[in-house]
């Protein structure tokens, strides 16, 4: 019998195929796969599936990391913590010596959760991410003037500057619209701090 509909999610049918996809040769910086297959519930179309593998660099020729997680902790996101704690662990597992990581957490308003702690230290990097709790109304903006503040901080000559944000969605205390964020990012950039979000959520 088929599923119901709203049981269909586009992720799973994503998710199906192995993307162990063929390395770059030589000094080619991507390699570039595809499949191309008849489409089976409309005969006139076709389904292509394309694929790009990036050249992979070795760890040990990484610039170090200078990381701030910008964590939001407000009410929206009392069930989506736990999964966010999860994936930036997996990040924790993978640093090195010689990078660093700060935490800084949003609600009514940002805090400095964790100052910035070398790689070594995994163990109080995971205990201070486990202590996180949510609730709360969303100070993003507060919070990411805060995280751009503690990255020029800690800043590496020649490394990697970066904020990592995890939320859910608006900020909706403070600096909430999208000109505004722009303009703080660009402004941002040009210290050569820059900025990644992770979306949690619909």
């Amino acid at each position: 019998r088929k599923p119901q509909t709203d049981a269909i999610r586009v992720e799973e049918f994503v998710n199906y195929f192995s993307y162990n996809y063929t390395k770059p040769n030589g000094n080619d910086p991507l390699k570039i796969s595809y499949e191309i297959a008849a489409c089976p519930w409309n005969n006139k179309h076709k389904l292509v599936r394309i694929g790009v593998k990036a050249k992979e660099i070795p760890s040990e020729k990484l610039p170090p990391a200078n990381f701030v997680f910008l964590i939001d902790v407000s009410g929206s996101m009392y069930s989506r913590l736990d999964l966010v704690k999860s994936s930036l662990k997996l990040l924790v597992n993978n640093l090195r010596d010689t990078d660093r990581i700060a935490i800084v957490a949003y609600a009514g308003a940002a805090g400095e959760v964790l100052s910035s702690t070398p790689g070594s230290d995994k163990q109080r990097i995971r205990e201070a991410l486990d202590n996180l709790t949510a609730g709360g109304s969303t100070a993003g903006g507060a919070g990411i003037k805060l995280a751009y503040k503690i990255a020029r901080k800690n800043f590496i000559q020649d490394g990697n500057n970066r904020i990592i944000l995890a939320t859910d969605g608006d900020f909706n205390v403070g600096i909430s619209s999208e000109n505004e964020l722009e303009n703080l990012i660009e402004q941002e950039r040009k210290s050569g701090v820059f900025l990644t979000i992770l979306g949690y959520g619909m």
